[in-house]
């Protein structure tokens, strides 16, 4: 709507993997299919996402994967019960590590560390949350890694990167640098 290209979409609300968009026309194995309820309807397998909560978010060219996915990850260690290990640690690392990057204090085997934690959540959780909270990070590595990389290489924001601001308001916090 805006003339930007859509980069991303998020079909089922922060819960789900993110798809970017040349697999909204297409299933994981290539073949030629529109994204519809039906095909997200089927667990994931055709799509690589699913339906979720049925909230959808579109990202265009210029959002920031890194910077959603710390987004998703902050909301996820905050409604954390703390009763599961694997999700009330690993959502707090993949917080902080997120953070990290985004904020330019990141490091190339970050992105490998946050793959890891997703998949020692993903599954050994008592309920759902820990999926939920995996699940975009690892599909953000998995498609956008070269985006995760940037952020490492040239140590900016989306936002100073796509706009040139050196200094903006930024609606979300930005603590000192966290160590982990």
């Amino acid at each position: 709507a805006n003339g930007k290209r859509l980069k991303a979409v998020v079909a089922g609300g922060s819960s789900v993997p993110i798809l970017p968009a040349n697999l909204i026309t297409k299933t994981i194995n290539q073949e030629a299919r529109l994204m519809s309820y039906e095909s997200l309807s089927d667990g994931g397998f055709a799509t690589g996402s699913m339906m979720g909560s049925g909230g959808f978010i579109a990202f265009d060219e210029d959002q920031c994967i890194v910077r959603n996915t710390w987004n998703f990850s902050r909301f996820y260690h905050h409604e954390s019960c703390g009763q599961c290990s694997p999700c009330r640690e690993g959502t707090g690392w993949m917080e902080k590590v997120l953070h990290r990057l985004e904020y330019g204090h990141g490091k190339l085997s970050d992105i490998d560390l946050l793959v890891d934690v997703s998949k020692k959540i993903e599954g050994n959780t008592i309920c759902p949350l820990g999926d939920a909270a995996a699940w975009p990070v690892a599909s953000a590595i998995r498609h956008f890694r070269d985006e995760f990389e940037w952020h490492v290489k040239e140590p900016r924001t989306c936002l100073e990167r796509n706009y040139g601001l050196a200094h903006y308001a930024d609606p979300l916090p930005k603590p000192e640098p966290v160590a982990v």
